[in-house]
């Protein structure tokens, strides 16, 4: 079975409770959308379980980029400002704890990451993002399929963008699951889980912004089950 989640943020409890809530085997895969770290308790070993565990892939987030741009250009204050600003104190001041081998195993991680994924399920083609795509730009240069527009993305778009990707039409023939934008800044329901684009129905939002006191949410993509774990206590 394939499942993604999003925006841990450093909730490791609840990371722990939603992968036994889905029974996650070593036969199943779990793409991670980014932002595993800051905002929450327990950044680093969130991180350091996704790394040990071979069948989760963690794609790029704007949390996992800041924190790349902050430890890699330190004599620029501006990048470790913004990093800060959004809630990256704690993580780095137990990231300069860790052994340097450690250090250096991380930092080469992240760096590594890809920014996007691509899977085809029962014939319907997913493309997992943290934050979207600006479809729009691309279109504009006349460019109009998939495989065209994926390497035509500017990478602080996919792991930042927010109102230009998700209120407008996305890719054709494939369906965008993404984070970043928390689920009830989608949707006026109350107490909504697992967002869908019922316009254009291209798009599935899945981060229930448990940092915020929301949930941790998982979408099977096998037959789209969506899972969800409540929020310990709300975090800031």
């Amino acid at each position: 079975m394939t499942y993604c989640t999003s925006d841990i943020h450093g909730c490791y409890d609840e990371f722990m409770e939603l992968l036994q809530k889905i029974d996650f085997s070593p036969a199943d895969t779990l793409y991670v959308l980014g932002d595993v770290i800051d905002r929450g308790p327990e950044s680093i070993k969130c991180l350091r379980y996704i790394m040990e565990v071979s069948n989760i892939h963690l794609l790029m987030g704007n949390h996992e980029k800041l924190m790349l741009d902050a430890l890699t250009n330190e004599k620029d204050n501006s990048q470790m400002d913004n990093w800060f600003n959004n809630g990256g104190a704690k993580v780095l001041h137990e990231f300069r704890k860790l052994p340097d081998e450690e250090k250096i195993a991380i930092m080469d991680y992240i760096n590594n990451l890809p920014y996007l994924a691509q899977v085809k399920i029962g014939g319907q083609n997913y493309v997992l993002v943290h934050a979207g795509l600006d479809v729009k730009a691309a279109s504009a240069m006349g460019v109009v399929n998939t495989a065209e527009i994926l390497p035509r993305q500017d990478l602080d778009d996919l792991v930042w963008i927010r109102e230009k990707f998700f209120r407008k039409k996305a890719l054709p023939r494939s369906i965008i699951v993404f984070g970043h934008t928390p689920t009830p800044m989608l949707t006026i329901r109350s107490g909504a889980k697992v967002w869908r684009d019922k316009r254009f129905k291209d798009k599935i939002g899945i981060d229930g912004g448990c940092v915020f006191g929301g949930s941790l949410l998982a979408l099977r993509l096998d037959d789209m089950a969506e899972f969800a774990v409540n929020a310990a206590k709300k975090r800031h």
